[in-house]
């Protein structure tokens, strides 16, 4: 491989990696009505895609290191060590192109931003984690443990309508006495059941680290917008696995009996850290008719997007992972 194709190769994948960060929210809304269908994979996509897109925009620096070679900032004998280090790194026999820029540059400062990145994200997760245990302690003063139709739950004596659930370490589902009294038991069925499925499937989890990482990088459409619409495939996730076990009608009334999204009595802002059985907006994807193919190549493009761009990011870190790990060493 020659430096100009790998320095193209490199480009075209920034490209790439451009297009889905600032065009990726049209993407996700064509492709919603196919992404709905299939809400799990939904879920994989829009995380994979927050992961990846940063752990990419990394590995396209450390790339061009392989491809670059600039004035040396370093001692000489430190700078023969790092030259052996890429050498060894790189699993392509590619040939520098001679520039300006210190090439110690392109593997300094995106590492230490990454690493002041990771320290923001782990801050805010840690935040959300004390926030919603918490909201958990202020829900659970207040309220009883007792079996309900097969399930350990936590009720609160509140004429409103509502259910949530916090994680199982904060106690699992929680729902209001108001709940219990306007919910036919099929319907109470149905909501135990959706939030079951909150717990089974780790959602508390998945959103926070969403969650923090959005807000280290929403200044990137793509981020921005999966962290937002995450949410609502969870629900519908829910949705979809309560169904295995319960009437689709049942769990419908009981969406119109619940409504819009209640806070319980004593929490603060939004009740962090809960994932709520409510919005009669997903009705729609319970009840509606088929949309046939609607949504499929949205959805296409924007899978196969990240599936590249992940196998980017594998290649190179993991190049630059045996590197340090066999002490640099070049192959004989």
């Amino acid at each position: 491989m020659t430096a100009a194709s790998a320095l193209t190769a490199v480009l075209i994948i920034g490209i790439s990696l451009a297009v889905i960060g600032f065009f990726g929210p049209a993407l996700l809304r064509h492709a919603a009505p196919a992404l709905a269908k299939t809400p799990r994979l939904a879920v994989a996509l829009l995380v994979g895609g927050i992961l990846i897109w940063p752990t990419t925009l990394l590995a396209l620096s450390l790339a061009l290191a392989w491809v670059l070679a600039g004035p040396a900032l370093l001692p000489e004998k430190a700078a023969l060590v790092c030259e052996q280090c890429l050498t060894a790194a790189n699993p392509f026999s590619v040939e520098s192109i001679q520039t300006a820029l210190p090439t110690v540059l392109l593997l300094v400062i995106p590492t230490v931003i990454a690493a002041m990145c990771t320290v923001g994200i782990a801050a805010q997760f840690l935040a959300r984690v004390r926030c919603s245990r918490s909201t958990a302690a202020r829900v659970q003063h207040e309220a009883y443990r007792r079996p309900l139709l097969g399930y350990d739950v936590s009720v609160v004596q509140d004429h409103r309508p509502w259910a949530l659930t916090f994680s199982p370490r904060l106690g699992g589902i929680a729902l209001s006495s108001g709940a219990i009294d306007q919910l036919a038991d099929d319907e109470l069925a149905a909501v135990l059941a959706h939030e079951q499925a909150h717990m089974d499937q780790r959602h508390h989890i998945v959103t926070a680290l969403a969650d923090s990482i959005a807000a280290q990088l929403r200044w990137v459409p793509f981020i921005r917008e999966a962290a937002e619409i995450l949410p609502d495939y969870l629900e519908i996730a829910a949705d979809q696995q309560a169904c295995r076990k319960v009437n689709i009608t049942a769990l419908v009334r009981a969406l119109l009996v619940l409504g819009e999204k209640k806070i319980p009595t004593g929490t603060i802002g939004s009740a962090a850290g809960t994932l709520f059985a409510a919005g009669p907006g997903r009705i729609s994807h319970l009840v509606g008719s088929s949309t046939g193919r609607k949504g499929y190549v949205p959805a296409l493009a924007a899978g196969s997007q990240i599936l590249l761009l992940g196998t980017v990011s594998v290649i190179v870190l993991l190049s630059y992972a045996i590197a340090l790990l066999t002490g640099c060493s070049l192959p004989s």
